[in-house]
């Protein structure tokens, strides 16, 4: 094999090696199988949405079964849900056309509501600003959003801020509605804090 003809076979294998893992990137072939998606920089949960969803399903349907499927990967602490490295699984196309569309349509309505007010939230707490993150943390778990529920029930778990009390009852409240939406929540620093001696 001359030197041109071994170039030009290396030059092809290395762009089928890069096809290879682009694919892999952007998430499942469009088979309908299910997959995992591993996020990169610069990825959120509607880009990632918008990359992975099935021709014959609407937006709404796959990422209400994208967010149902992945609710105890998204981080909690921070806006953003997905960070680089994060596998999400991806469901099925079989999954994500069994959930109804008037229930996907609600359910992101009131997701995109609650998401924009938590996110309010833990702007304000990384500000120091407890009063008002509560004030959109308790807003954001009234209309819906299990990973406010979560950050009230630590926040009362704890009682380390000026505005909420240490009030177990009220941290197991909260910590059950998360629960109820679909969040595990498990383990003595998530559920409740140490008993003391």
């Amino acid at each position: 094999m001359n030197k041109s003809n071994l170039l030009l076979a290396l030059a092809v294998t290395c762009s089928f090696l890069f096809a290879l893992d682009l694919r892999a990137q952007s998430g499942p072939a469009k088979s309908g199988a299910g997959s995992t998606y591993v996020v990169v920089k610069g990825d959120d949960v509607p880009g990632i949405v918008r990359k992975v969803k099935y021709a014959d399903v609407t937006e709404s349907q796959m990422y209400y079964a994208v967010v149902k499927t992945n609710i105890n990967t998204f981080s909690v602490n921070t806006v953003e849900r997905v960070t680089p490295g994060m596998r999400l699984k991806i469901p099925s196309q079989a999954e994500v056309k069994k959930v109804d569309v008037k229930t996907a349509d609600e359910y992101m309505a009131n997701l995109r509501k609650a998401e924009g007010i938590y996110s309010e939230g833990v702007a304000a707490e990384q500000k120091g600003d407890m009063k008002l993150a509560v004030e959109k943390y308790l807003a954001a778990a009234k209309i819906g959003h299990a990973v406010a529920d979560v950050r009230l029930g630590q926040l009362y778990d704890k009682g380390v801020t000026k505005t909420l009390p240490r009030d177990l009852q009220e941290s197991i409240s909260y910590y059950q509605s998360a629960r109820d939406r679909g969040r595990e929540i498990k383990g003595p620093d998530n559920r409740a804090p140490q008993p003391t001696k």
